[in-house]
């Protein structure tokens, strides 16, 4: 999500006039980091929530203790405990079960006031996770909100998993796309039906679906915000060459991913037929 922050997301955090800002979903950092910038040059504070962070989280917070918070907790264990926040980038785990509960936590820690609730980004309300759960670690999803799953790839207009090759082969992904209660998507909606906060929701059809939340009120309150959210909605009005360009976009990544692993494969069979080669000299020897 955080090739988004320059072109689009920024400008909206800065007309909201940000300090606290959420990051659930850190992975290698990059975004930690870019985000912790942005925290330390408005006096603000980013709250990161990752139970298995790619780099060193600990080190970062030690080394700037006034601007970030590091939580090595799932965010539905986190989110409880934070203070009142400005922004919130939700880019963890990629199912229905985890979103909505993200989405009615903040909603909770925010009592549910349309004043106060931050806004929020939203990222992979796209294919291939808007409508088929992802399961980074499926032991962590109660099993009756869990839906069947393997490590098998997706194909776009394939509604199951492929045998082989695919985008994201290595990854555990529900086996059927569509349904109730499967997906980032549909766990945005299910969230948005419920709650009684009257939300402005664009949802941009690029980088795998970008959604962005916002109350009514917060808007009706910030001209520069409303001047901001109209720009964004002009991005709408090209929607259709956006999804045509995003298709051919997720179509090389499944197969640069597919070549990949064929790569590694054909690696690991020479590695091995180099050791038989060197064995057999040496039994020749």
């Amino acid at each position: 999500m955080i090739a988004l922050w320059q072109p689009i997301m920024r400008s909206l955090v800065e007309a909201f006039g940000a300090k606290t800002i959420l990051e659930v979903g850190a992975e290698s950092g990059l975004s930690t980091k870019v985000l912790l910038e942005y925290a330390k040059g408005v006096g603000g504070h980013l709250h990161s929530i990752d139970p298995a962070p790619d780099f060193s989280a600990d080190d970062l917070a030690q080394n700037h203790p006034e601007a970030l918070t590091f939580y090595r907790e799932l965010s539905l264990d986190a989110i409880p405990k934070l203070p009142h926040i400005d922004v919130a980038l939700l880019d963890g785990d990629h199912n229905w079960y985890t979103v909505l509960n993200e989405l009615r936590l903040l909603e909770s820690l925010h009592d549910a006031n349309p004043c106060q609730m931050p806004m929020i980004f939203l990222h992979d309300i796209g294919w291939p996770y808007a409508r088929r759960d992802l399961y980074y670690a499926p032991d962590n999803i109660p099993e009756k909100h869990r839906n069947p799953y393997a490590k098998l790839g997706m194909g776009r207009l394939k509604k199951k998993l492929l045998e082989s090759g695919g985008l994201n082969a290595t990854l555990d992904n529900a086996l059927t796309e569509g349904g109730p209660h499967n997906g980032v998507l549909t766990g945005l909606e299910d969230y948005l039906r419920e709650s009684k906060l009257n939300f402005l929701f664009i949802n941009l059809p690029l980088y795998f679906g970008l959604g962005v939340l916002v109350t009514q009120e917060r808007i009706a309150a910030n001209s520069s915000l409303k001047t901001e959210f109209d720009k964004l909605k002009t991005y709408l009005a090209g929607e259709k060459l956006i999804d045509l360009t995003e298709r051919f976009r997720l179509k090389t990544v499944a197969q640069l991913q597919s070549l990949q692993l064929e790569l590694a494969e054909a690696k690991a069979n020479i590695a091995c037929l180099q050791d038989e080669l060197a064995s057999a000299n040496q039994r020749s020897d």
